[in-house]
């Protein structure tokens, strides 16, 4: 690790040295009241330069540009402003913007609701954003905080009674059926129940987090059903830039961090590092084991970029991460968990309005038992890989037009020492196409469709339709979708021991793949201030795969369960979203949710989704945007109401019990010194809520918390 991180320091010393001659451009960004608006984001997303303007308000842009280019100018609680500016080499080159307050910026461009971007009043799906400034005012330290605090329909399910294990839920659905990405690719979820390892991503390192509800499978193939979490990472923008912080809570709670661009001569570079440790914490001493057991972290990524010229360009990005769970239950070793990703991107620009993108991924997820911890002696038992290739054309066919058409193959591999004699393999080829059409200036539409042919499975095919009208100031949207999700690997041949619980969960082969129908219609108000959104969601699942209690038990533990197909379930969904913004400086956000599960088919079915029925996040911001000290403070909450589960204990047995609706709250408060330090403090779980029982919240109580963090 030491030579890997040195090696990456020499290579980025050498980049700026790549400085070619640059051309200038000056200006200044202000309010409608003439009052200069100091750290505006101003950029030229196309070249990939970007500055921030200072306390009068003025910036100063510098790369390698001629001809005509779109500069945009964007800052919270105003919405963002474009502007078409000549280059004339030798000449003094200057753009001044003007911006409007708005609560919610909707000239912000989105790229995961279709695979074109496009600004998020346009876009025909309901996509939710929360950008990575707003997670360091709430201290979001996690991408499951983040996505817990921001987001009403978005839970966290507990896995088993002392495992401290999680996965998350979306508007009911479970990790099976939750698709999360990295820069629009899938994260390879982990070896328990399908859970995504969180941990992997840096939260310093995200730009926003975009949320699609819904099945999505036309655009993102399987596991697309429950909707879509996609997190953009931050981009180069600056010739030199960065952070490096530390955070120290409770129970011996430390992260480390370390983040740095650098850009030159069409070369630019990112490198991201983070470290995290926690002691653990007990809140049930009559429980076998920590509630949360003692881990560490680490995550180092690098991206590489070169801009060979104004037509091609290529990527090249590398992930490592590990992670050490100490166990205090008895028999449970401690555990090692590994993941390597690399990605290899190039794009190529025909025309202004054709360009070709290939992309060829791979994500490795591995899982080890610590027989002997000291001497980092490891048994393997879990080795998952995800591979894609994918070539992809897109084709604005006129100014109210785009089309998109690709060609995809993905391979799974699975080996596991539980009950897979061989590596286990599935391999789909995938053929999609996507139309994006401005019927009208207030009218647009949308149409994909996705064919997959399965190495388990054969052919299916999925699509989508949706529509987009903007009456003055609402916005009504009304969508379509097949979802369609084929077992996993480890569905069909894997047998799995729960941690914690004499429980055995074996694989199927012969299962069907699921599948469902999708329909939403959705009404948003947008009127400067006020922002108010309600969206109704109904998706229909066949063929439903959930863990059957299997004939193949006796009298004696471990108790069995076998993956099967279990006839349908049906998810009615209603989310209200409220943004409401009297003056700059105070910004109060809120979301609602209800969920319910139709389904009367069947009690398996019913116990899927597991989920509570009324939720609701809120927060409240006030901040000072300028001079010289910036304070802000954050109070956020978020409500669980009551659930009726099926709880299992720790000798196997199920019995079925209410969890009680209750609140946890979070005060952060962030204070800004000049430009380049911040100072974070606050308290979590304000109220020092804890459910020793049914482990409803894994919190230990009220924790006080303090970072600091230095940019430039």
């Amino acid at each position: 690790m030491k030579r890997i991180l040195i090696l990456l320091l020499v290579v980025n010393c050498f980049i700026i040295q790549g400085l070619a001659q640059a051309v200038f451009i000056d200006g200044s960004v202000t309010g409608v009241d003439g009052k200069p608006l100091e750290d505006a984001y101003v950029s030229i997303s196309a070249k990939g330069i970007a500055a921030l303007t200072d306390r009068k308000g003025k910036f100063q842009l510098k790369g390698k540009l001629e001809g005509s280019q779109t500069v945009s100018a964007s800052y919270s609680g105003y919405k963002t402003v474009e502007k078409q500016i000549s280059i004339v080499a030798g000449q003094k080159n200057s753009v001044d913007f003007v911006l409007e307050q708005a609560v919610i910026d909707l000239n912000a461009i989105v790229v995961t609701a279709t695979r074109s971007g496009r600004p998020l009043k346009n876009v025909p799906i309901h996509t939710q954003i929360v950008y990575g400034s707003e997670l360091q005012k709430t201290d979001a330290i996690s991408l499951g905080d983040a996505l817990i605090s921001n987001f009403p329909g978005i839970d966290s399910k507990n896995l088993s009674a002392g495992s401290g294990g999680s996965s998350l839920q979306m508007n009911g659905f479970g990790n099976q059926y939750i698709l999360i990405l990295v820069d629009g690719e899938r994260l390879n979820p982990g070896d328990t129940k399908e859970n995504v390892d969180l941990a992997r991503i840096n939260t310093e390192s995200i730009e926003r987090i975009e949320i699609v509800r819904g099945a999505s499978s036309a655009l993102y193939g399987s596991d697309a059903i429950g909707g879509v979490i996609n997190i953009i990472t931050k981009k180069n923008t600056k010739t030199c830039e960065g952070s490096i912080g530390t955070r120290f809570s409770d129970y011996g709670e430390q992260r480390y961090f370390v983040d740095l661009g650098l850009k030159g001569g069409g070369l630019s570079s990112h490198t991201s590092f983070i470290y995290n440790k926690l002691d653990g914490w007990d809140i049930n001493p009559e429980e076998q084991g920590k509630t949360v057991e003692a881990t560490k972290n680490l995550a180092v990524d690098q991206r590489f970029g070169y801009q060979f010229s104004d037509r091609f360009n290529v990527k090249g990005d590398f992930g490592y991460f590990k992670r050490v769970d100490i166990n205090t239950t008895p028999l449970l070793p401690d555990r090692k968990y590994e993941d390597y990703n690399y990605r290899f991107t190039g794009n190529y620009k025909l025309s202004d309005h054709h360009q070709l993108e290939g992309v060829w991924y791979t994500d490795n997820y591995l899982s080890y038992s610590l027989d002997i911890p000291a001497a980092d002696d490891a048994t393997k038992h879990y080795d998952k890989t995800f591979s894609s290739a994918r070539l992809q054309d897109n084709i604005k066919l006129s100014t109210n037009n785009t089309f998109v058409a690709g060609i995809e193959y993905n391979k799974d591999e699975l080996f596991s020492d539980n009950g897979l004699t061989d590596r286990k393999t599935a391999q789909a080829l995938i053929l999609f196409a996507e139309n994006v059409w401005d019927i009208a200036p207030k009218l647009t539409a949308v149409a994909g469709g996705r064919m997959t042919f399965h190495s388990e499975y054969h052919t299916n095919t999925t699509w989508q339709l949706a529509l987009n009208y903007r009456p003055g100031e609402f916005n009504l949207r009304g969508s379509f979708g097949r979802g369609f999700r084929a077992p996993t690997l480890k569905e069909l041949y894997m047998d799995f021991n729960v941690p914690g619980a004499p429980i055995k969960i074996i694989g199927n082969p012969i299962l069907k793949p699921e599948n469902s129908n999708y329909f939403s219609l959705s009404t948003e108000y947008t009127h400067a201030t006020f922002n108010a959104s309600v969206i109704a969601q109904y998706n229909d699942l066949n063929n439903l795969i959930s863990e059957v209690f299997s004939p193949l038990n006796t009298n004696r533990p471990p108790f069995v369960y076998q993956y099967q197909n279990i006839a349908k379930a049906e998810m009615l969904n209603v989310e209200v979203l409220l943004n409401y913004r009297p003056v700059p400086q105070l910004k109060l956000t809120g979301g609602y949710t209800w969920t319910k599960p139709l389904t009367t088919q069947s009690e398996a079915a019913i116990n899927r989704f597991e989920a509570r029925q009324h939720s609701a996040v809120m927060t409240g911001e006030y901040s000072v945007q300028n001079g010289k000290y910036r304070p802000s403070i954050t109070l956020q909450g978020k409500y669980y109401g009551d659930a009726n589960i099926t709880w299992t204990d720790t000798r196997g047995q199920n019995s079925k019990v209410k969890l009680s609706e209750y609140f946890n709250w979070k005060l952060t408060t962030l204070h800004r010194v000049n430009r380049w330090a911040s100072i974070t403090a606050g308290i979590d779980n304000l109220f020092n809520y804890t459910d020793p029982r049914y482990f409803t919240s894994m919190s230990p109580g009220r924790r006080f918390f303090a970072g600091v963090k230095c940019t430039w």
